[in-house]
């Protein structure tokens, strides 16, 4: 996934994005507590991807991130009835997915290496992973955003910053010439920037 100008943001940005952006509404803590369908799908829709992300980061196979951040949510439903806020849920969700993904790691390495000239290793510190942590975070609010954008926007930016398509690619692919192509990219980047508070 590409998003070079996100990538390049300090971490103390990244803080202060995210609590301009993180929307609560629609969530109640009661319903959820209650077992509430509705209310777990909207945790679910609002911590998914950027657990997966937070996951991949440990753990290169994509397959194996998203079934440790599933089974994660499975993990979270069983104890539903548990939590007293949102961000209680968050901090579960995201301390089960770090020592799901650091089990898994040691489990491989255990049993593949004598199978396996390659392994996965883990060296990074404490404050790297809060670092990706946030960056996790705040990608789902930018995916998020860019769901918002409308449809011709939405297809430029997703294909320039996501897909990595250069505007000549872009331009085949969606049967427009480039200038259309720039004049869609400048406008997706400038309400996204509106959209997340970005100067």
């Amino acid at each position: 996934m590409f998003f070079p100008w996100f990538l390049a943001v300090p971490i103390g940005s990244f803080s202060k994005l995210l609590k301009r952006c993180i929307v609560q509404s629609g969530f109640s803590i009661q319903s959820f507590q209650r077992g509430d369908q509705q209310a777990f799908n909207f945790i679910f829709d609002r911590y998914y991807r950027s657990l997966c992300y937070f996951a991949n980061r440990f753990i290169p196979a994509k397959p194996v991130a998203e079934d440790i951040t599933q089974e994660s949510f499975v993990r979270l439903w069983e104890k539903h009835d548990a939590f007293s806020c949102q961000q209680s849920i968050k901090a579960f969700l995201f301390i089960i997915t770090r020592n799901a993904c650091l089990n898994f790691i040691k489990h491989w390495n255990r049993e593949k290496t004598n199978e396996h000239h390659w392994s996965f290793t883990w060296d990074e510190t404490e404050e790297s992973i809060l670092a990706d942590l946030t960056r996790s975070e705040v990608l789902q609010e930018i995916l998020m955003a860019i769901e918002a954008l409308p449809p011709e926007c939405r297809k430029v930016i997703v294909l320039c910053y996501i897909e990595g398509f250069d505007n000549h690619e872009i331009a085949r692919r969606l049967d427009l010439s480039v200038h259309t192509i720039k004049n869609q990219k400048a406008r997706g980047l400038y309400l996204l920037r509106k959209r997340l508070l970005l100067p």
